[in-house]
C-alpha cells in the first residue's frame, strides 16, 4: 500500500487518512481502500445506499507528497467505479482543486481544534488561558494521580462501557467502538490511555489514538469527583508531556463547534489549542454530470 509520511507534506496526517485507520475499517466490515493517483493517495470508504448505487466517502483528504493536483480529480469517481463521490476536504488547495474538477459544493467547512506540541511545557503554559491555568494548578494540588495505562482490546471495558452509557443519553453517533477495539488490536502502541485515580478510585480518563506525528482525542470521561478536582485538564497535561515526548508534533482535539458545544470549545480554546478551519464538503455524481461538465464550464476547463 503505497503511504505518504508525515514529513512528506504540509498539512498534518488526519486520523481518517492513515493506514490504521483503513485496515481498521476493513476489519470490521466497513470496505476502505487506499486509492494511490499521482502524487498523493486517498483513502475512499465505499458503501451501497439504496435507490443511489455505490458512493464513496474521502474524510479529510487527500494526502499529498506535495502539493494537491487539480488533474488527480479529473476522472477520479470513475476511476473508482462509484456513482456518487463525496470529498470532505481537509484544506483550501484541496477545495479549489475540486472545485476546478467540478465538484459541486454541498457544506460549508467546518473547524477542528488542535493544540501545537512545538516549543516545550512553557510555551505551551503561555498558550493557555489565564482559567484554564488555574483549573491546572488546583488538579495538581489535589490527590490525583495520572498514569499511562495499556488498553486492552475488549468490548466490555469499562471505558467503552461508560462511553456507552454517554452516547445513549446525550444521543450522541460516534466512530463505533469496534473499529478503536480494532485498531488497539493491531497496533496496542497507537491507543494512547491515561487515567486519572484518587483514593484507589478512577476519577476520570481521556483516550487518544496515535497516527504519524498527530494524536487523536478519541474518548474521554470523567465522573462528579474528577470534574471538581479538574482531572480532565491535568490528563490532557500529561498527555501533551507524553505525546511530544514520543515525537508527535500536534494533537487533535476533534470538532471545534462553540454553538452546539460551549462547554467543550471554552476547553478546547483554553488549553490552548488554536481552531482550524476545513475545507467543506464535495460532490462528484454520474447523476449530476450535466451539472459537473457547466461546473467545469464556467472555471474555464
Amino acid at each position: 500500500m503505497f503511504d505518504v509520511s508525515p514529513a512528506q507534506h504540509t498539512a498534518p496526517l488526519p486520523l481518517q487518512q492513515s493506514r490504521l485507520f483503513a485496515d481498521a475499517l476493513n476489519t470490521t466490515g466497513i470496505k476502505a481502500i487506499s486509492h494511490v493517483f499521482p502524487g498523493g493517495r486517498a483513502v475512499v470508504v465505499r458503501r451501497r445506499w439504496l435507490g443511489l448505487g455505490s458512493v464513496g466517502v474521502i474524510s479529510r483528504g487527500p494526502v499529498w507528497a506535495g502539493q494537491p493536483h487539480t488533474d488527480a480529480f479529473f476522472g477520479l469517481r470513475g476511476a473508482l467505479r462509484l456513482n456518487h463521490l463525496i470529498l470532505r476536504a481537509e484544506t483550501d488547495a484541496d477545495a479549489q482543486a475540486a472545485s476546478a474538477a467540478g465538484f459541486l459544493h454541498l457544506r460549508s467547512p467546518r473547524q477542528i481544534a488542535e493544540i501545537s506540541l512545538s516549543g516545550g511545557p512553557e510555551d505551551w503554559l503561555a498558550r493557555m488561558h489565564g482559567k484554564w491555568r488555574n483549573r491546572l494548578r488546583h488538579a495538581e494540588k489535589t490527590p490525583l494521580i495520572v498514569t499511562q495505562d495499556g488498553f486492552r482490546p475488549d468490548p466490555a471495558h469499562w471505558l467503552l462501557a461508560e462511553d456507552r452509557a454517554r452516547r445513549r443519553r446525550l444521543r450522541h453517533r460516534a466512530l463505533p467502538h469496534a473499529v478503536t477495539l480494532a485498531i488497539a488490536a493491531a497496533d496496542p502502541t497507537a491507543v494512547k490511555l491515561f487515567t486519572a485515580r484518587a483514593e484507589g478510585d478512577v476519577r476520570a480518563a481521556m483516550l487518544f489514538l496515535s497516527h504519524g506525528a498527530t494524536a487523536t482525542y478519541h474518548i474521554g470521561w470523567s465522573g462528579p469527583e474528577g470534574r471538581a478536582q479538574s482531572a480532565h485538564n491535568l490528563l490532557l497535561w500529561h498527555a501533551m508531556q507524553t505525546l511530544a515526548a514520543s515525537g508527535h508534533d500536534r494533537i487533535d482535539l476533534g470538532p471545534y463547534t462553540p454553538a452546539q458545544a460551549p462547554g467543550l470549545a471554552r476547553f478546547q480554546r483554553g488549553s490552548g489549542a488554536r481552531p482550524r478551519k476545513l475545507a467543506g464538503t464535495w460532490l462528484s455524481s454520474a447523476t449530476l454530470a450535466p451539472a459537473h461538465a457547466i461546473a467545469r464550464w464556467n472555471r474555464g476547463y
